[in-house]
C-alpha cells in the first residue's frame, strides 16, 4: 500500500504549501523504511467539528494527530510546567531578536492547548465509532511540526510523552523514533478515510494557483461596547457579559472582536458556541464565523441515564425517556472564555419530547450547570433583545432576572445597543418600529412604510400567485432563497400542497422535485464505505431525486390497543445544505411526514420502543466478554488487584448478560467487583447505543416537512433573498402584545426583500368609542365615576383592604369608612365577590352583634376598573338617613366637571404627549383653543373653545400591560357643548386622529 494521501485544500497559502513540503518528507521515509500508511490532509467531519487538526497521518508505528505551524528561528517556551499549559509562546528571530507571539489559532493560547483539544475530540470519535477499536486514544501522539529551522529555547515537559515539538527536517527522524500500540490496520485505514472524507491529493499541478484574495470589510467599534468588552476580559474572576443588538452586522463584529482581545489579555481558551448546528451553519454562511452547536460540545456523557441494563419487561421499555446528560467540562480550561453567538435562542424554559431529553431540559440552566458557576470562566451573551426565542421570553439567556437565579448577580454586567432610528427603507424602517415597541412594552402603534422595493404590500391575489409560480415551478438544485413563512404548521401544509399541485403539478403525494426541511439531527449510515454526507442536521433542504421503497413495523405499546405502525420510506435526496451538493439514500418516517404536526404521544414511544429494539438485538449479537471494554477491563490495575474469587465472580456475572432472567445463576462478590464491572458495561452499552444511533438507517430516520413554506421559528436566522409572511397569525389571535410584534419582527428579520399579505395595522384609537352625553346648551353631569390616583392608604384601614387589588375600590372604601366613623360605624373587613363588586362590612353602634353592608360596583377594562356605585346590600338595623348621607357626601367629593376650575396640568410624558400635542396643533391650525383643564388615573379632561363656542370632553386610556390596554383610548366622552358646530370640528381632529 506504501503511503495512500488524502487532502480537502485548505484557503491558507501556507498550510497548503507546508503539507506539499511534508508529504514530500513523509514519502521518502516511506520507501526508504517500507511503512504502509494514509495521510489525512485538513481532516473534518461536522459531527466533531471540535477536531480541526491539520493532518492525521496514520501507519504502522502509530497514529498522529498533526498541526502545521509556519515559523522559524528561536522558539522559546514558557520556562516550567504550568506555564507551558496556560502561558504564550514566543518566536524570535535569529537575527535581530524581533519577538513574535506564536499563533495557536483564535481559540487557544498556545499550539500545546489547541492540540491537546484536537486529541480529546478525536477521543471521543474513537469511543462512539465501533470500526474504530483497536485504536488506543491514550497512545495517540500530538504533533506541533514547525517549517524551521528552530531552535527550542526550554524543554518540553517530561511528563508529555505523545506530544513532539520538531521541524520538517526533523520529520524524518521522528517517524522512525515513534512507537506505539496503534498500529496500522486496512480496517481502521478504511475508516478513517471514511469518517474523514478527503480528495486524493495532486502531486504536481501544470497551472499556478493565485493566493485567495479575501476582501476584508473593516467595520469600527463603538467605544462604549468596546470598554464594556475590554473591562470584562480584564476581570480576574469568571463573569457573563450580556451584549444586545437588533444588528447581526454588530453581533458579528462583537463576536470577532473579543476572539482576537482575549489573546491579548492571556486568556488560554475561547470557545465559539450557537444553540445548534442549524444556528451555527446560517451563522457561518452570513459572518463565515465557524460557531460550534452546544448541543454537540455539553451533551452525551458517560452515563446514558434511563438505560437499564436489562429490560425486565416491555412496559419499561415503552416509558423509558431517553435522556443525554452532561458531558464532563475537563476540555474546557478553568480560565476559559466562552462565547454563546444569537444567545436570544438560548432559553431556561423546559423542552422536552416522549422520546429524548438533554440533560435537565432547560438548555440555558445546563450551560451554567456545565462550565460551573464557582469556576473562573468567563461567558459572553450575544444577541437580538427583540427577537423570539426557543421558549419563554422571561426565561431567555438575555433576560437578566433569569441569568441572576442561575449566577451570581453582581458578575454579570450588560450593554444593550441603543437603537438606531436612521433607517434606509422600509423593511428597516418596520424593524425598528416594531423593536422600539418591544423596548418600551408599548404596543399601540404598528404602521407599515411600503416602498414596495424591501417591503411589498402584496394585496393582489393574482401577484400573489404569480411569485409563487415563479419561485417554485422547478426543483430547486440550491438552497432555495426563498420562502413562504406562516405561525402556524397547518397553514405551512395547506400552501405547500397547493404549491405541489399547482406548480410543480407532480401529485399530492411525496414525489421527485419535492423540497424537503429537515427537523431533526441524524446520521447518514455508512453503506458504501464513503459516508458522505456524514451528518444531516436540522433545517437542512433536500430534494427528491427518486422515490424507492417503503416498510413497515407493527409495535405494541402498552398505551393503545392497537399496535402502531411505523410506516418508513426510503428516498433519494440531494442534499442542497452541504458543499458539493451530494446525492444520498436516506430513510424518513412516514408518520412524521403525513401529520399536520408533529408525531402523536402513543407514535413517539413506538418510536422510542423501536429503537431500544435495534439496540437490544445488536447486544445479544455482541457479547460482552467479545467486546474491546471486556478486554480492557482485564487489562484494568483494579482488576489485577482483585482476589481470585472475585475475577471468577466476574466471569460469572458476564455470562449472566446474556442469558434469560431465569437462567442466570446467583453469584455474590464485593461491591468494588461489582461496581468495576459495572462502569465497563456502562461504557460497552454507551459504545453500542451510538453505534446503533451512528448506523443503522431506521433508527437514523430523517423527520422531514415540505420547505416551500416553513413557520416563522424554523426561520429564525435565516438570510433568504425575498419571502413572502402571512401578517396574520390566526383567528382569535390578539396582536397588541408581545408575542406578536416579536413574531413579526423576526418573521421581517428572516429576508432582504419582505412581501406581507394581510399586514395588520394598529393605533391607540382602534377599539375606542365616541359617547355624547351632553345637551346643547346646558351643562349636564356627568354620572361621576369615583377614580383614585396614587391613593394612600391610612394604617387603620391597611388590614382590612389588603387584599383587595383595585386601587379605585380601595380608595372609596377608606374615604367612605372616614365619613362613617363620624357617626359610630368602624369598617370591620372587606370581600371581594367578583371582578366588578366588592362588599364592605360595618359595625352597628349599640349592636355588637349585627354589621351592615355595603356594596361598591365598579366598571370593568374598558373604564379602567372606575366605581361606579356605592349601595346599600343590608342594613340589619343601622340608621338608613345616617349611611344614606355617608354615600351621597362621598359621591360628591369628586369635583362636577362643570365646575372645574383651569389649573393647567402639565402636557404628560408617556404615550399620550405626542397624541395631545398633534391635537393641539391641529386645533391652534383651525383657530380652536384647547387645553388640558384635569388629570386623573386614567382620564384627562379637555376644554376647547371656537368663537363663541365651547366644548368639554373626556378621554379614558388604559395602562395595564396585564391586560393589553396600555397605550390605547377606550372612550372620548363628551360632557357639555354649546353647539352641534363645534362638536363636528373637534370630532374630525381628534377621534379621527
Amino acid at each position: 500500500m506504501s503511503l495512500e494521501i488524502l487532502n480537502n485544500r485548505t484557503n491558507n497559502t501556507h498550510e497548503n504549501e507546508q503539507f506539499r513540503r511534508v508529504v514530500e518528507i513523509i514519502e521518502i521515509a516511506f520507501n526508504k523504511l517500507g511503512y504502509n500508511g494514509v495521510l489525512i490532509g485538513n481532516p473534518f467531519n461536522e459531527s466533531y467539528s471540535r477536531f480541526r487538526a491539520d493532518a492525521i497521518l496514520y501507519y504502522d508505528n502509530g497514529l498522529i494527530l498533526i498541526d502545521f505551524k509556519d515559523y522559524k528561528g528561536i522558539i522559546k517556551l514558557p520556562p516550567n510546567e504550568n506555564e507551558f499549559h496556560s502561558a504564550k509562546w514566543h518566536n524570535e528571530s535569529l537575527k535581530d531578536r524581533s519577538r513574535l507571539e506564536i499563533k495557536a489559532g483564535a481559540n487557544f493560547i498556545n499550539p500545546f492547548r489547541q492540540l491537546v483539544s484536537y486529541r480529546n475530540a478525536f477521543r471521543e470519535l474513537v469511543e462512539k465509532n465501533k470500526y474504530l477499536d483497536g485504536i488506543n486514544p491514550a497512545r495517540i501522539c500530538i504533533a506541533n511540526i514547525f517549517s524551521g529551522p528552530i531552535e527550542v529555547h526550554n524543554e518540553v515537559p517530561r511528563n508529555l510523552p505523545y506530544y513532539k515539538l520538531i521541524q520538517e527536517s526533523s520529520l524524518s527522524n521522528f517517524l522512525y523514533d515513534f512507537a506505539s500500540e496503534n498500529t496500522f490496520t486496512e480496517n481502521i485505514a478504511n475508516s478513517l478515510k471514511s469518517i474523514f472524507p478527503a480528495e486524493k491529493w495532486i502531486k504536481d499541478v501544470s497551472i499556478t494557483i493565485p493566493d485567495p484574495i479575501i476582501e476584508k470589510q473593516i467595520t469600527e467599534i463603538d467605544s462604549d461596547v468596546e470598554n464594556n468588552i475590554v473591562d470584562f476580559i480584564k476581570e480576574k474572576e469568571g463573569g457573563i457579559l450580556v451584549l444586545e443588538s437588533m444588528s447581526s452586522d454588530d453581533r458579528d463584529v462583537w463576536l470577532r472582536f473579543i476572539t482576537n482581545e482575549a489573546v491579548n489579555y492571556n486568556i488560554p481558551q475561547v470557545e465559539k458556541w450557537s444553540h445548534s448546528a442549524r444556528i451555527s451553519k446560517k451563522i457561518q454562511k452570513r459572518s463565515n464565523i465557524e460557531t460550534e452547536g452546544i448541543f454537540s460540545v455539553i451533551y452525551g456523557g458517560s452515563d446514558i441515564e434511563g438505560q437499564k441494563e436489562d429490560s425486565e419487561n416491555e412496559e419499561q421499555e415503552e416509558e423509558l425517556q431517553e435522556i443525554i446528560p452532561l458531558k464532563s467540562n475537563k476540555d474546557i480550561d478553568e480560565k476559559a472564555l466562552v462565547i454563546i453567538a444569537e444567545a436570544h435562542l438560548i432559553s431556561r424554559s423546559l423542552s422536552q419530547s416522549e422520546l429524548l431529553r438533554f440533560g435537565s431540559g432547560r438548555l440555558l440552566e445546563d450551560i451554567i450547570k456545565f462550565l460551573n458557576p464557582e469556576s473562573k470562566r468567563k461567558i459572553v451573551f450575544i444577541g437580538d433583545p427583540y427577537s423570539l426565542t426557543f421558549g419563554k421570553d422571561e426565561d431567555s439567556a438575555l433576560n437578566l432576572e433569569a441569568l441572576s437565579e442561575l449566577y451570581d448577580k453582581e458578575k454579570i454586567k450588560h450593554y444593550r445597543k441603543p437603537i438606531d432610528d436612521d433607517y434606509s427603507d422600509g423593511k428597516d424602517n418596520l424593524r425598528t418600529d416594531l423593536a422600539t415597541s418591544i423596548e418600551n412594552s408599548l404596543f399601540n402603534n404598528l404602521n407599515y412604510s411600503f416602498d414596495q422595493t424591501t417591503l411589498i404590500d402584496l394585496k393582489d391575489d393574482n401577484q400573489r400567485i404569480q411569485n409563487l409560480h415563479s419561485w417554485f415551478t422547478k426543483p430547486f438544485l440550491n438552497e432555495p432563497d426563498k420562502a413562504i413563512l406562516f405561525y402556524s404548521k397547518k397553514d405551512c401544509l395547506k400552501t405547500n400542497k397547493w404549491i405541489k399541485k399547482q406548480c410543480l403539478k407532480n401529485g399530492e403525494k411525496l414525489a421527485t422535485d419535492d423540497l424537503l426541511i429537515v427537523n431533526n439531527n441524524v446520521s447518514i449510515p455508512d453503506e458504501s464505505g464513503f459516508q458522505i454526507p456524514r451528518r444531516i442536521v436540522n433545517g437542512m433542504f433536500f430534494t427528491v431525486l427518486q422515490i424507492k421503497e417503503t416498510l413497515q413495523e407493527s409495535i405494541k405499546i402498552r398505551q393503545s390497543q392497537n399496535p402502531i405502525i411505523l410506516s418508513f420510506t426510503k428516498i433519494c435526496v440531494k442534499c442542497l445544505s452541504i458543499s458539493g451538493l451530494p446525492e444520498t439514500d436516506v430513510w424518513i418516517l412516514d408518520n412524521y411526514f403525513n401529520s399536520e404536526d408533529d408525531l402523536t404521544k402513543e407514535e413517539q414511544i413506538a418510536f422510542r420502543v423501536f429503537v431500544n429494539r435495534k439496540i437490544d438485538d445488536e447486544k445479544r449479537k455482541l457479547k460482552f466478554e467479545d467486546s474491546l471494554e471486556y478486554n480492557r477491563l482485564l487489562q484494568d490495575k483494579q482488576y489485577n488487584e482483585l482476589s481470585n474469587e472475585e475475577k471468577e465472580a466476574i466471569k460469572t456475572l458476564v455470562k449472566n448478560y446474556n442469558l434469560p432472567k431465569e437462567k442466570k445463576e446467583k453469584i455474590k462478590t464485593s461491591r468494588n467487583a461489582r461496581n468495576l464491572l459495572s462502569n465497563y458495561y456502562k461504557k460497552c452499552s454507551k459504545n453500542l447505543f451510538f453505534q446503533v444511533k451512528n448506523s443503522d438507517p431506521f433508527v437514523n430516520a430523517v423527520f422531514v416537512k415540505y420547505g416551500w413554506a416553513i413557520t416563522v421559528h424554523k426561520a429564525i436566522g435565516s438570510n433568504y433573498n425575498e419571502i413572502i409572511i402571512k401578517g396574520h397569525r390566526k383567528e382569535n389571535d390578539g396582536i397588541t402584545n408581545d408575542s406578536y410584534f416579536r413574531w413579526l419582527y423576526s418573521g421581517v428579520t428572516a429576508g432582504k426583500t419582505v412581501n406581507i399579505t394581510s399586514p395588520k395595522t394598529i393605533n391607540p384609537f382602534m377599539d375606542c368609542v365616541f359617547e355624547d352625553n351632553s345637551i346643547n346648551g346646558v351643562s349636564t353631569k356627568s354620572k361621576q365615576f369615583l377614580i383614585f390616583e396614587n391613593y394612600e392608604i391610612e394604617t387603620r384601614f391597611i388590614d382590612k383592604v389588603k387584599s383587595l387589588e383595585n386601587k379605585n375600590v380601595v380608595g372609596t372604601i377608606c374615604e367612605i369608612s372616614k365619613l362613617l366613623e363620624q357617626n359610630g360605624c368602624l369598617l370591620e373587613s372587606t370581600k371581594r365577590i367578583s371582578e366588578y363588586l366588592t362588599k364592605a362590612f360595618y359595625s352597628i353602634p349599640q349592636n355588637e352583634n349585627q354589621q351592615f353592608i355595603l356594596n361598591i360596583d365598579n366598571k370593568g377594562e374598558k373604564d379602567n376598573f372606575a366605581v361606579s356605585n356605592i349601595r346599600v346590600d343590608k342594613l340589619n338595623g343601622a340608621d338608613e338617613i345616617i349611611v344614606s348621607t355617608c354615600i351621597a357626601d362621598c359621591l360628591d367629593q369628586k369635583q362636577n366637571i362643570v365646575s372645574t376650575t383651569d389649573d393647567k396640568p402639565e402636557l404628560p410624558s408617556d404615550f399620550r404627549q405626542e397624541i395631545y400635542s398633534a391635537w393641539f396643533e391641529n386645533c391652534e391650525n383651525k383657530n380652536i383653543a384647547l387645553k388640558i383643564i384635569q388629570n386623573h388615573n386614567n382620564q384627562d379632561i379637555f376644554r376647547a373653545t371656537w368663537e363663541k363656542d365651547s366644548l368639554t370632553f373626556r378621554v379614558w386610556y388604559g395602562t395595564s400591560e396585564q391586560n393589553h390596554t396600555k397605550g390605547f383610548f377606550s372612550k372620548i366622552e363628551v360632557l357639555e357643548k354649546s353647539s352641534e358646530t363645534i362638536l363636528e370640528k373637534l370630532k374630525d381632529l381628534v377621534y379621527g386622529f
